[in-house]
């Protein structure tokens, strides 16, 4: 054992290793209102601003100034520390097996709520608050989610710091350390509406000040009954009795099975190095010791720890943005191509429109089998996945249909379903700051059925054919309010004013209505005889009825995968819970979403005038009521399907 490394030894473990041994099965966070003193984690509100925090080895101000670590210029550091080896190292996490990049972008999301402060890297910022937490002390870090959580601590501060908390809505850990913010947090508690938003601002600090019991680094060992992994300070009995004992550590202290000295003094030293170097601000020692992790952590048990293809291929699915930045790319260039292949202003884009959709659904196909492949499951446990897998349904759908039927029109309202749901995943995360399950996690036992893959892959393809039947719906409106606008008949060019608006109609008329005639053969700007201009209303109507067509044949398919859907899912709810039926929220509104795709149907045979019309119309209203069930009670009604509290 080197020198330098003994002595990093007795300065941080001396203050370090009790602790962390103490936090390493630190419990995770729990409404405010529950549990006992003994079983809240350090920080929580209903223990004081007193409680201990538990950062073990961060903790160094038994050992230097506060002032001295937040004054450090951290600027060369940044640029010569290598993070490269650590990134692509797993950890456990939530008994989920990840890479550490995963993990920390997980993590600075809980803790800041966003995925990165001010474009740093997540993992350089989680690794930062874990041996540095004497520079976040003072900096707003922690957030506050519930806008009348902020308004409440905007009370204690000044006009403009209560500004900047309503605005921004984070806030310091010296602040949540505060007296009079304990109390305030104890008392809004007890109010129903608000004691979620305390439990989250509460898991938020927990998370800031448990980094080190977070850092399960240590794989279990070869043979080992427990698949938990560890972190690295767990292994501090196994280094001898040399070290306890230079540790003062109790001599009847249990080494963990299945680790040898040297693979325990490894990775204990390595991530002494990686601490040490971090507080000193000596990237050189830090990277020792992130090489000596590299090294040392996949070898101890290769059966347990996940590949480097897995873990590659997990580190470019994120950078990738769990693909939907590809998706969004390739969906918008075929919904493009088929509008101008649809209206028949270039026909022959047709051929590359089908080919760009085909290639988008096969990336799509990628993207969600990769995802299968990394969280060990059939990707539609959250809302992440339900849109994406239900957009990915309906493409197929749509892909087969386009094949079949070759009239551009189902191209492109999958097109639009496809480009809708991938815009949506990639844009929400970074405008509402919301998470909706991006981050791969495991299903409970209860809902690991083979009913909830038959129900919920029925109901989200529904909810795709509903979202092109809605593109068909609206198209066919915007169409037909284009060909009243434009009637295509009058005086012919050259005649002034009217020539020139009737010559702009008729251009307009052709590229609405020309996919069903030939562009090869010019064609008179206006229908100035009565034979041209009942042509043109024939052309009309045929492309109004072929969108109509499309749009019943979407229409229909929607309502029997949704009403097979809710019965899948009755037969679902007595498997798992024991009745099929409970007038849940999302239950209820799926029985609405489906009644209205029932009057839809019947007003099909009932009113024979004004049939494509009513379709239209109703799919439109058919697309809010199914949204507001998906989006709406998923997020603001509580319930069994729901993620409101």
């Amino acid at each position: 054992m080197k020198l330098k490394h003994i002595v990093s030894l007795l300065a941080l473990l001396i203050a370090a290793a009790i602790p962390a041994l103490a936090v390493i099965n630190a419990r995770a966070s729990m409404p405010i209102e529950q549990g006992s003193a003994a079983d809240m984690p350090a920080g929580h509100p209903e223990l004081g601003p007193g409680s201990p925090q538990v950062n073990p080895i961060p903790n160094m101000k038994l050992m230097r100034r506060t002032a001295e670590i937040q004054q450090q210029n951290r600027t060369a550091f940044k640029k010569q520390v290598n993070l490269a080896p650590l990134r692509i190292l797993a950890v456990q996490n939530n008994d989920q097996v990840k890479t550490i990049a995963s993990w920390a972008a997980e993590t600075v999301h809980t803790i800041c709520g966003f995925d990165s402060i001010h474009g740093q890297d997540p993992l350089y910022t989680v690794l930062d608050m874990a041996f540095r937490p004497q520079a976040w002390d003072a900096r707003n870090c922690i957030f506050v989610e519930t806008v009348p959580i902020r308004e409440q601590l905007g009370r204690l501060v000044s006009k403009a710091q209560a500004k900047r908390i309503l605005q921004q809505g984070t806030v310091s850990p010296d602040f949540m350390a505060r007296a009079d913010v304990h109390h305030l947090l104890v008392k809004i508690s007890s109010t129903a509406a608000l004691s979620s938003g305390v439990a989250e601002v509460s898991r938020a600090l927990e998370t800031f000040q448990n980094l080190s019991a977070e850092m399960k680094f240590v794989p279990p060992a070869a043979g080992a009954k427990s698949r938990d992994w560890l972190v690295p300070l767990a292994l501090l009995p196994n280094t001898g009795a040399v070290v306890r004992k230079m540790l003062k550590m109790n001599a009847g202290v249990k080494a963990v099975p299945g680790y040898t000295r040297q693979q325990s003094l490894s990775i204990v030293l390595g991530l002494i190095s990686v601490g040490q170097g971090w507080q000193d601000n000596s990237a050189s020692e830090a990277n020792e010791g992130i090489e000596t992790l590299a090294k040392v952590l996949p070898a101890i048990n290769p059966a347990a720890y996940p590949s480097h293809l897995k873990r590659m291929v997990e580190l470019w699915y994120d950078r990738l943005f769990d693909g939907t930045i590809v998706g969004v790319f390739l969906y918008f260039i075929s919904l493009t191509l088929f509008v101008i292949a649809a209206v028949g202003a270039v026909p022959a884009v047709r051929k590359p429109a089908l080919i760009f959709f085909t290639a988008a659904v096969l990336v799509h196909a990628l993207f969600m089998g990769v995802r299968w492949w990394l969280a060990g499951r059939i990707p539609i446990q959250n809302e992440f996945e339900s849109v994406l897998g239900s957009a990915f349904v309906g493409c197929v759908i749509g892909l087969i249909l386009e094949y079949w039927k070759k009239n551009n029109l189902f191209g492109l309202a999958m097109s639009f379903v496809g480009f809708l749901a991938m815009t949506a995943c990639f844009v929400v995360p970074f405008v509402l700051g919301a998470n909706i399950g991006a981050n791969i996690g495991r299903v409970d036992g209860v809902l690991n059925t083979y009913w909830l893959y038959i129900h919920v892959n029925t109901v989200i393809s529904s909810y795709a054919l509903i979202a092109a039947s809605f593109c068909l719906g609206v198209l066919y409106l915007l169409v037909k309010l284009y060909y009243r606008m434009n009637p295509g008949n009058g005086p012919g060019p050259g005649t002034g004013s009217g020539g020139a608006i009737a010559m702009a109609s008729g251009i307009g008329s052709s590229l609405v209505a020309g996919h069903m005639g030939d562009f090869s053969q010019p064609r008179p700007a206006h229908a100035s005889t009565p034979e041209a201009a009942a042509d043109l209303a024939v052309r009309r109507n045929k492309f109004l009825l072929q969108l109509d067509a499309a749009n019943i044949v979407i229409l229909q398919m929607g309502f029997w995968f949704l009403g097979s859907g809710i019965i899948f899912g009755a037969v679902w709810a007595d498997f798992s819970w024991g009745r099929p039926w409970e007038w849940d929220p999302k239950e209820t509104f799926a029985l609405v979403t489906w009644l209205v795709y029932l009057i839809i149907v019947h007003l099909r045979f009932v009113t024979p005038k004004y049939r494509p019309d009513w379709t239209a119309w109703l799919s439109v209203v058919g697309f809010a009521v199914m949204m507001f069930n998906w989006i709406g009670v998923n997020f603001f009604y509580i319930g069994l399907h729901s993620y409101a509290t």
